[in-house]
């Protein structure tokens, strides 16, 4: 994929160039503008990591945006990097972790998957394979996005490589895939972004484990590090809305129970990936112009002249399609959406046709696709229809006890009226 920025630069410093003369043409004008942060966002963290070399990745000195320090061949080890003490494990550490799981999570790490040939650190912008590491140095500004409840926590990291243009500015928007966490995008978007010069904004979109553990109460802080709620105060992730002498009443009955954030938080996060896209975009504006504003130009970068790319995968996907549809400031200029998860929660509007006849059931929330999926997966896969080859990787219903239980399952559904023949 080839995108012009250079293009939509022009055509939107035109826009600004136009907008201008016909204020002033009219006697308008306003005060200076000011590097406003925008509504509901709280920074947490501003780190540079400076790395050039590959290193063991385990302090912020030795770590880069992309790799975490540990570059093209550390991301392409099928071992992760070790931990000085496992069982307290550092915020640098985790990090560098966190980048090395999500990155292999997304793309093949195999040599013969094309890593290193036709995609990786060390594959440049015009698909030139060399025997770089590809470490980008560069900052990385860490944000939460609340809407007021203290409870949502929304993470955002807005990653501005050292190679960052200010005379052509732009910006990748990577909301993660999955469930990940803030990092989720960092091999799709995030790569892409970088290379190019860009700013990332990578967020979770409100998703991300977030473990919180009801036997000790400790929570996951925003950098991954562990910590009673009390101890971690406005910086934990995640904790159940439960008072003391309930969650001990509770662990009586249950215990050794574990609650996480993207089921239990009773948020549905879901509803907010697209605000939550565009939230980290105009963080991202926030923090260049927070970075590169002066006090004759406080505020260098806009939408208007700043290209916006909402780029990601699946969830990301959808993120990123859904951020495009609610953005009524023209922020956004492009969508990437890879295997985005499209469904549309609203029966309403429209309609589907299998074969020239109506469809019926669909508009369900993901949750609700999951859901049914839980329970007839078992039962549709006995299906003639739906027959592997034994040898296909795909087939588990062949495995040890699977069959059995797939005929219990629609046994029960059978008998309970949900399915027939």
């Amino acid at each position: 994929m080839k995108v012009n920025l250079q293009d939509n630069r022009v055509a939107k410093a035109a826009m600004t160039t136009l907008a201008g003369a016909v204020l002033a043409a009219c006697g308008g004008g306003s005060s200076n503008p000011t590097n406003d942060l925008p509504a509901g966002i709280t920074p947490v963290s501003a780190t540079a990591y400076p790395a050039t070399t590959v290193g063991a990745g385990d302090t912020a000195a030795t770590q880069d945006l992309l790799t975490g320090g540990i570059g093209k061949t550390g991301l392409g080890l099928a071992t992760a990097p070790t931990y000085a003490n496992p069982a307290s494990p550092t915020a640098a550490e985790l990090r560098r972790n966190a980048l090395y799981s999500n990155y292999r999570g997304i793309l093949d790490g195999s040599a013969n998957g094309g890593y290193g040939t036709l995609y990786g650190p060390n594959v440049t912008t015009a698909g030139t394979v060399t025997a770089s590491e590809g470490l980008i140095p560069g900052r990385e500004y860490v944000a939460v996005l609340d809407d007021g409840s203290g409870r949502k926590k929304t993470v955002i990291a807005v990653q501005v490589p050292d190679t960052f243009n200010q005379a052509k500015p732009c910006v990748v928007l990577g909301a993660s895939s999955g469930s990940r966490g803030v990092y989720g995008a960092i091999g799709t978007a995030g790569e892409w972004g970088l290379k190019h010069g860009c700013a990332v904004a990578l967020t979770d979109a409100g998703k991300g484990v977030g473990l919180y553990d009801m036997m000790d109460d400790t929570v996951h802080k925003i950098d991954g590090t562990r910590a009673t709620r009390t101890a971690a105060g406005a910086l934990s992730f995640f904790a159940a809305s439960i008072t003391d002498t309930a969650r001990l009443a509770y662990n009586a009955l249950f215990p050794n129970r574990l609650a996480l954030k993207q089921v239990h938080s009773q948020m549905n996060p879901e509803k907010d990936w697209g605000n939550d896209t565009l939230a980290a975009g105009r963080y991202a504006l926030f923090v260049l112009n927070d970075r590169y504003g002066t006090a004759a130009n406080p505020v260098p970068f806009t939408r208007e002249n700043t290209i916006v790319i909402a780029g990601s995968a699946s969830n990301g996907g959808a993120a990123s399609l859904r951020a495009a549809e609610q953005d009524t400031t023209g922020l956004i200029d492009g969508v990437v959406a890879s295997e985005p998860v499209a469904e549309m929660p609203t029966a309403s509007g429209y309609g589907i046709q299998l074969g020239g006849a109506a469809v019926s059931g669909y508009g369900k929330t993901l949750a609700d696709y999951t859901t049914y999926g839980n329970i007839y997966q078992p039962c549709a896969a006995l299906a003639a229809g739906a027959a592997m080859a034994e040898a296909s990787i795909f087939n588990y219903i062949t495995l040890t006890g699977m069959t059995a239980r797939a005929t219990a399952r629609c046994d029960g559904l059978a008998a309970k009226g949900l399915v027939s023949g």
